[in-house]
């Protein structure tokens, strides 16, 4: 495929998969061998995310500002928002009830693609800012662990 194939099929899984949460159509943009965070990651393990932060955050919203491609990679770097209105589960801090707060913060996913799959995933995301927003984290907790 070309980087600007490679281009669309990165934005398209966010708008599907993310924001619309059509579960369905994982193994058409997800490899059976995908890698996330440099470990196998199974199917079904993303339909589990998807769905948890879908439940945590119903209007959960990539938006897509910027992406580069070279070869098999494409860098996204985005805008990610929503309203905490279910319970949230983040690997290693936990569980969090609903605050009806909002937030927004930037992320950079990079994929790389094979046939038309995403087989790769990595990520720089600032869930430290969304849990401030949420005021889950408050910085002063954080000075008094130092």
């Amino acid at each position: 495929m070309s980087t600007e194939e490679n281009k669309a099929l990165a934005r398209r899984q966010f708008e599907e998969i993310w924001n619309q949460g059509q579960l369905d159509l994982i193994d058409t943009f997800f490899s059976s061998d995908f890698i996330n965070f440099g470990r196998p990651f199974p199917l079904d393990r993303v339909c589990q995310i998807v769905t948890s932060w879908r439940t945590a955050f119903p209007d959960l919203h990539f938006s897509v500002e910027a992406q580069i491609a070279e070869g098999d990679q494409v860098l996204s770097y985005c805008t990610l928002s929503g309203t905490h209105l279910g319970p949230f589960v983040h690997p290693g801090l936990g569980s969090f009830p609903p605050t009806g707060k909002c937030f927004e913060v930037r992320h950079m996913h990079l994929d790389r693609l094979r046939n038309g799959l995403l087989v790769e995933h990595w990520a720089v995301r600032d869930d430290l800012g969304m849990l401030q927003q949420l005021g889950l984290v408050s910085s002063a907790k954080l000075e008094a662990q130092h």
